[in-house]
């Protein structure tokens, strides 16, 4: 028995011994290789994010999943690495930089929200929506459905800067609570169950979105992002497309946004929005955002070029269509010494997609005439290649005047329009924030230098 009781003793030493050693020897095993989401922040990528908002603007951007970043009640997808930094530029080159300009930079590092937190899929909800941003207690911003988005695609990056700017805004609505007038406009009509409002729907009772019908501060975010990011254009013809009431709501709402931004906030609204869709235009290229889209879409129906406007003074045409139109004027004046009419305007009327009547305004001391000449126009949407064609002249009193001067015009204006390409573009590029929604023009290809605008009018 005590021979049993010693050799049970004696293994379990042995086995005491093998244990011991096992303990010290070196685990070789590194285990960072196993894990992908390496939360030491020593990548390029975490270098950029780090120098680009961290250090400058002390936002804490999270990319690394976490579960606790987005409810218990949902089930969110890791966003994709290489989606973090295009998104990211995003929203500096799109969101930031247009606030730092016109607001500046204190108010841009104070009020910014200092943690986002990206996620790849959608946040999907119990009504079939599903959730693409939030905004908390204003100092987070949660983005959804990342691991769609396209830095080639307008339509893509759009959709992500608007929800951006419309998280920002109920951002600056806990600071500033937003105007009791807009809340009024179209109170009777807010629908908590918004999924079944159609967007036709929804424009019809002067909503932009059929989210929009939600609720007022919904609403109020939605108004403001839409005329960021979508542009003055496009609310424009959504509001055109609306019954009366909903287009005097329409309106009505951008009153009240632009005057909260800029009376209760002290942020110019125009200037900001010219700040945005110089970015999404000039940048990424948005189709809906860029000016021969909407001539394709018959939006603007006038644009009247005056050289007389003050508006010339600071921002001029090219010297050879400044030339045409001053011989054509002097022209005009040269007709009659008794008359002495005067050019008030030239002005292209865009009566379809196709057809086009240049008119001439006219007047002596006391009556205004029209001269019209009728032309035929095509424009890629896309591209903006234009081309004008002289066509057979139309018939009334209009064209008799138009035919008085008809030689002069001839040589001047008409020379200038044909025989070459032009690309249709807003500018001039330079112009400032409160005429920047209202002037548009055409270049000659190739010669970017050789161009001339108008104000843009969308009613005949």
């Amino acid at each position: 028995m005590k021979r049993n009781l010693y050799k049970i003793c004696f293994v379990l030493f042995l086995l005491s011994l093998a244990t011991s050693c096992k303990k010290e020897d070196p685990l070789n095993v590194d285990f960072s290789k196993y894990n992908v989401d390496d939360p030491v922040a020593n990548t390029e990528l975490d270098a950029w994010l780090k120098a680009t908002f961290l250090d400058e603007y002390n936002i804490d951007v999270v990319y690394r999943y976490n579960r606790f970043l987005h409810g218990d009640d949902k089930d969110v997808a890791a966003v994709k690495v290489d989606k973090v930094q295009p998104q990211m530029q995003t929203v500096l080159e799109g969101f930031i930089l247009p606030y730092r300009t016109v607001a500046g930079a204190t108010f841009i590092k104070k009020t910014v929200p200092k943690q986002f937190v990206l996620f790849g899929s959608g946040a999907y909800n119990t009504d079939n929506s599903y959730t693409l941003g939030t905004a908390s207690g204003g100092r987070n911003i949660t983005l959804y459905d990342l691991n769609n988005f396209d830095l080639t695609n307008g339509t893509t990056i759009s959709r992500k800067l608007r929800t951006i700017h419309h998280e920002f805004t109920h951002i600056l609505n806990q600071l500033v609570p937003m105007p009791v007038d807009f809340q009024l406009i179209t109170k009777s009509t807010y629908n908590a169950t918004w999924t079944t409002v159609s967007d036709a729907t929804a424009r019809s009772m002067g909503y932009v979105t059929p989210y929009s019908t939600s609720q007022p501060g919904e609403d109020f975010a939605e108004t403001t992002a839409h005329l960021l990011v979508e542009g003055q254009a496009w609310f424009d013809a959504w509001a055109n497309g609306s019954t009366t009431e909903g287009k005097a709501a329409l309106k009505a709402k951008e009153a009240s946004v632009v005057n909260y931004f800029t009376v209760n906030l002290g942020i110019n609204f125009r200037a900001l929005q010219q700040e945005v869709q110089k970015i999404v235009r000039n940048n990424y290229k948005y189709s809906t955002t860029l000016f021969p889209y909407w001539v394709g879409q018959n939006l603007y129906k006038t644009m009247t070029v005056n050289l007389e406007d003050v508006l010339y003074t600071n921002y001029p045409v090219s010297n050879d269509f400044a030339t045409a139109y001053d011989t054509y004027k002097a022209a005009i004046l040269a007709y009659s010494s008794t008359q002495k009419y005067h050019l008030d305007y030239i002005q292209f009327r865009f009566e379809s997609t196709t057809a086009l009547t240049v008119r001439a305004a006219f007047s002596n001391a006391t009556t205004q005439y029209f001269g019209d000449y009728t032309f035929t126009y095509t424009i890629n949407p896309t591209t903006g290649v234009v081309t004008f064609t002289k066509a057979t002249q139309g018939t009334g009193t209009t064209y008799n005047n138009a035919a008085i001067f008809a030689t002069s015009f001839t040589n001047t204006i008409q020379a200038y329009l044909t025989g070459r390409t032009f690309i249709a573009n807003w500018m001039p590029a330079n112009i400032n924030a409160d005429n920047f929604n209202s002037t548009a023009g055409f270049s000659v290809s190739g010669t970017p230098t050789n161009y001339f605008y108008g104000v843009l009018g969308q009613t005949l």
